[in-house]
Formats: C-alpha cells, structure tokens, sequence
C-alpha cells in the first residue's frame, strides 16, 4: 500500500509546481556563459525522443532552445556534446530504461525531471553544475545520483528512490527542498544556506540523520521520521517549523532566535530533551504534545512572546517559560506530572493570556504561591472561558498507517509545500 506521503504521477506535478515560487524555474546562470543555439536545435514546441537515434541527430547542438522528452521503449539513452539546454530535460514513462547519459551538459534551465524510471539503474551527468529544478519521482531501482558538482538548484523533489546518498547535489541557496519515501536514505547532509520556501524531509531511512549545518534561515521547515537533526547555524525561520513522528531523543537549536509561525513537536516517542534557549518570540502556535519520553518543557529562557495559542500536553514534572510576558492565542497545558500552574496563573490573572485559559497538572507539595490554590497529592486545574481577540492553536499529528492528519482539535497553518503534500492524502 502506498504509504500517504507517497506522490503518485497524477499528483506529482501539481505538487512541485506549488512548491515553487510563482513557478520561476530559471537558473542564474553564473557558472556559463550564453550559448549561441543554431536554428536547427531551437524547438519551440519541444523535441521528444523516443529511439537512441532520435537523440543523436542532437550531437551537433552546442545548446539546445526548448524542451526535451524521451520516452517510450528506449532501453538506454545518451545525449552527446549539448553543453546547455535552455529549457526542461523530461525522461518519463521510458519503463525499459535502464541507463541514461548526458556527461557534457552543464546548464539546465529549467527542470531536470526524471519520473516513472521503474527500471532505471545508473545517471551519470557529472558535468552538470546548474539546473532549475531537480525533480526525481518514483526511480525504485537508482542507486546513485551519478551527479558530481551540482551548485546552482532552484528547487529540489526527490521521492521514491533507492538512493543511499544525494552527493553532487550541494547548491547554497534553494526555493524548495523536498526529499521523502527514499527508504535506503539514512543521511542528509547539505551545505545550503538559505531556503525561501519550504524544507522538508519525511518518511526516508528507518534511521535518517539530518545535517544542515550551513542553514541560516528557512521559510517552513517539517521533519518526518528522522533520526536526528543538526542545524548548527539556524537563526530564523519566518514561518513554521515542526518535527513529527521521529525517533530523535534531543532536538537543540540554541541558535533559533525567531518563528515567524508555528512550532511543533508531536508524536516523538524517544524524545528526551529540548533546547531552545535563545528563542524570543513565536510568531504562530506553540504545540508539545504526545511526546512520551519528554518530562520537562524547558530550555526556553528566552521565549517573550506567543502570537498563536500555546498548547502543551503530556506527563510533564517541569514547564518551565521563565521569560514568557504575553500569550495572544489560548493556553492549554495538561500534564499528568507535577508541572506547576502558578506562574501561568499569574500570567492570565495580569491579562497577559489573552484567549482561553487552562492549566492542569498534578499539584506540588511546597506549593503555595499567591493567586493559586493546591494541596499536596491533589490536582490542580485553573480554566476560563475568554477568548476575546485569541488565535488558533495550531499543530499536527500523523498516522503513518493512514493519511497523514493536521489536527489536534484545532486547524494547522504551515507552509504551502507542507500542506500540499500531506493533505493530497
């Protein structure tokens, strides 16, 4: 059975396209010069391949203007001399494909798109520096990416591989960076520093670890199933950023100074420990829940504000938001542990939570603070009902049995390439 983030063909292609900014594909173009393209190798309406012979009436071509196909029973394709190809490279539906060649191109301006390959084995384009989209769906049997000096990357969809690495892909600044349902992945690691729209990794190798050291900052970043994660460098993310379903014991970010929309952590079954303690503000929604393992909250000393609602749920004996001054959105803590009330408490009764309040937990013998009322053994609940002026709490879980869900009694708001992905299922 397909698993939900799985993409099939029919949904490929609306998906990609959303993850790119107003579908701009054009490469910059800074590691070679224009190219001049002889008329007989312009195509306005494209050129599609179909025979090993049809792509060898292309060996005079320095550049290529338009797109190119292959398709069809072709068993092994090569393309010969084309320095450039100004335009999209599309090998799809070629199911006896085995090998395919293009050592010489060094610029793709638009997507380099490789989809339906059931049996293709080896790439090799070692030549290739620059292309506007890699977008690589459903190759089961590709083992190696056969690139060797890929900088320049717009975009970048690899899904459904048998790929154990993704060396020679290394641009430093990306749109749209999305590698999911590669099953013998068990590493990512890459040098880009910025991505403008979305990042994400899901559901790869059982045991996959993520390194983007290099990160500044991302517009949504969603993890999935992964093992760990290392972003040494991260100081924003202007949007949402959440880690679902991972057998990480300890996510720190000690770097992550803003997000501009939503943090979350659920369904984290080894999850130990947190450490965000140079995070000032949330732009979004603060959602911990189901994280089995997490016993304190903590490690947020910074944490001023939370535009969204805060929603904490679990067996905690410590939620710890020394820092925190306003809440604009709800504020739901619920713990089964001793975690203390009373300086949330405080917070509502000055006005400083504005939407509705409630906090649970187990009281604490030695406490006593003003404003609270507990006794030692007994549980402790403080609600009210305004909501005047709050936001949303916003979240996610997912079943990897069934189609992966955005909710927890309250409407998740990430990022288009995100929600595109996982609500198509």
């Amino acid at each position: 059975m397909q698993h939900p983030c799985q993409l099939d063909e029919a949904h490929f292609d609306l998906l990609f396209s959303a993850c790119l900014v107003q579908g701009v594909l054009q490469a910059t173009l800074t590691s070679t010069t224009q190219i001049d393209v002889a008329s007989s190798c312009s195509f306005k309406s494209g050129y599609t391949a179909t025979a090993q012979a049809d792509l060898d009436t292309l060996k005079d071509c320095d550049a290529i203007d338009g797109d190119v196909y292959i398709t069809g029973s072709i068993g092994s394709a090569a393309i010969a001399n084309v320095r450039a190809i100004y335009g999209d490279l599309v090998v799809y539906n070629a199911t006896g494909l085995s090998s395919f060649s293009a050592d010489s191109i060094n610029t793709i301006t638009g997507e380099l798109r490789f989809t339906g390959l059931t049996v293709l084995e080896t790439v090799s384009m070692g030549g290739l520096s620059s292309v506007g989209a890699i977008n690589w769906v459903t190759l089961p049997a590709l083992t190696d990416t056969g690139l060797t000096s890929v900088t320049e990357c717009n975009a970048i969809l690899i899904s459904d591989t048998q790929l154990a690495s993704l060396d020679g892909i290394n641009p430093t600044n990306v749109e749209t960076y999305n590698v999911n349902n590669n099953n013998y992945l068990s590493s990512i690691k890459s040098d880009i520093e910025t991505v403008s729209n979305a990042l994400s990794v899901a559901y790869n190798g059982e045991s996959t670890d993520v390194v983007f050291d290099q990160l500044s900052w991302a517009n949504n970043i969603t993890f999935y199933s992964v093992s760990s994660v290392s972003m040494a460098n991260l100081t924003n993310v202007n949007h949402s950023i959440g880690f679902f379903e991972s057998n990480a014991q300890d996510l720190s970010f000690k770097g992550l100074q803003k997000v501009g929309g939503d943090l979350t952590l659920t369904n984290n079954d080894e999850l130990t420990s947190l450490d965000f303690d140079k995070l000032e503000s949330i732009g979004g929604g603060f959602v911990v829940t189901n994280n089995s393992k997490l016993q304190s909250v903590d490690n947020f000393d910074d944490l001023k504000s939370v535009t969204g609602a805060v929603l904490i749920i679990g067996d905690y004996a410590n939620v710890s938001l020394p820092s925190l001054k306003s809440v604009r959105g709800a504020f739901t803590l619920n713990s089964d542990g001793s975690a203390d009330c009373s300086p949330f408490d405080d917070l509502h009764s000055s006005g400083n939570i504005q939407g509705e309040y409630s906090c649970k937990a187990a009281a604490k013998s030695s406490s006593s603070k003003s404003g609270s009322s507990s006794k030692s053994g007994s549980s402790k609940e403080s609600t009210s009902g305004s909501d005047s002026g709050s936001s949303t709490a916003t979240g996610s879980s997912s079943s990897k049995a069934g189609a992966a869900v955005f909710a927890i009694e309250y409407t998740s708001v990430f990022g288009a390439a995100a929600a595109i992905l996982f609500s198509l299922f």
